[in-house]
């Protein structure tokens, strides 16, 4: 298809931008608990802000994209999100912070299931798996922005200072890069239906097994530089450098996803990153030095990486609905680990601690092992 390798440098520097310009966030999470004086189980509701946002989002994303389109949405959607992230920075106090987060995960909703629908539109054109290249470069542009945001810590700048240079520079960039997104493909006509439409078996099946992936991702996003720097005695860039080298790893292991997925079949990989994943949590989440929380970190993102992109790719190729359906269903079920993790993590930190709190989520790399034969079969 003419226009398919610019249409995929332009979605590979949407995602970057996306992981920059969210990433920026966690290493001032420390930062914005002290400066309100929270204690773990309040930051852990604040949390829950984003996640409940998001979920109410992808109530309304579909119908979102059905009217404006997959290329309008994500690149309205991909800046949207990013100013939204601004709004933390104003935070007075828990309720203030918990509405701004809940502001942002309305924008992720958006962004999440457009720009996935985009890539699996892309993939088509291309005649290839692009899917975990796409989910690198987002955790390329995360190893950045924690990078950055450790960076303005360590100098001791505001958060909200920080938030008000970067975002609309990053928003101005996506909406540049998004222009060079492939224009939406034709649909093809699917049978309309009233109201609410029940997922496939196959879908249902799909979405159990990258829940373990993303609570952990989502705890190494929100905790790691709690437990890091309160835990472990760690300075925020050292902090920041650990998320980052978790954020690389991702990112390189993705860059090799599709083309396991393709040689070894995207289940194997799925069961063989859950192992790694769980062992690696564990491990980093006792670490007593910030030398050995490092390269565990790797191991964590070595795991993380390629769960929720192959199951992303699957769930969009299902037959019967539109890709951006499907994606917006996989995205809902599998964002509901969000939701769980904050009171869980808070809930267990206050009664235990924060490393046994995290050391807890070993057992979900067992959730690849969960999909049952006939999704495996229904999904190649």
């Amino acid at each position: 298809m003419v226009g398919a390798p610019r249409g995929f440098t332009a979605l590979r520097a949407v995602f970057a931008l996306n992981g920059l310009g969210v990433a920026v966030w966690f290493p001032r999470i420390p930062d914005v608990k002290a400066a309100l004086g929270l204690d773990l189980m309040t930051l852990a509701l604040c949390l829950l802000g984003l996640p409940a946002g998001t979920l109410l989002g992808f109530l309304f994303v579909g119908r979102m994209t059905r009217r404006f389109g997959l290329k309008a949405v994500t690149t309205w959607a991909g800046a949207a999100l990013l100013l939204s992230f601004i709004g933390p920075g104003f935070a007075w106090n828990a309720v203030s912070l918990g509405i701004a987060l809940f502001a942002c995960g309305l924008c992720v909703a958006a962004i999440e299931v457009a720009m996935n629908a985009k890539a699996s539109q892309t993939e088509a054109a291309l005649g290839r798996r692009i899917m975990t290249q796409c989910h690198a470069y987002w955790s390329f542009g995360a190893m950045g922005g924690a990078l950055l945001g450790g960076a303005f810590a360590e100098a001791g700048i505001a958060f909200l200072v920080q938030q008000a240079i970067l975002q609309p520079l990053l928003a101005l960039g996506t909406i540049l890069c998004a222009r060079g997104l492939l224009d939406d493909a034709a649909r093809k006509p699917v049978v309309a239906r009233g109201g609410l439409v029940w997922p496939s078996t196959a879908l249902l099946l799909v979405c159990l097994a990258p829940i373990g992936a993303l609570l952990v991702e989502g705890a190494m996003m929100e905790w790691s530089a709690i437990l890091l720097r309160e835990h472990v005695g760690a300075a925020p860039l050292a902090t920041a450098g650990t998320f980052a080298a978790f954020a690389l790893a991702m990112a390189l292991t993705r860059l090799a996803g599709d083309r396991l997925a393709e040689t070894l079949g995207p289940q194997r990989v799925m069961r063989a990153s859950g192992v790694l994943m769980g062992l690696g949590i564990a491990a980093f989440a006792l670490s007593p030095s910030i030398w050995l929380s490092a390269p565990l970190a790797v191991l964590v993102g070595i795991g993380c990486a390629n769960i929720y992109p192959l199951a992303m790719s699957i769930a969009a190729g299902l037959p019967g609905q539109p890709a951006e359906r499907n994606v917006a269903t996989l995205a809902m079920a599998a964002f509901t680990a969000f939701l769980i993790g904050p009171p869980f993590i808070g809930l267990a930190a206050s009664l235990l601690s924060l490393p046994v709190a995290l050391a807890l989520l070993a057992p979900l790399g067992l959730a690849p092992f969960l999909m049952p034969r006939r999704a495996r079969a229904a999904t190649g």
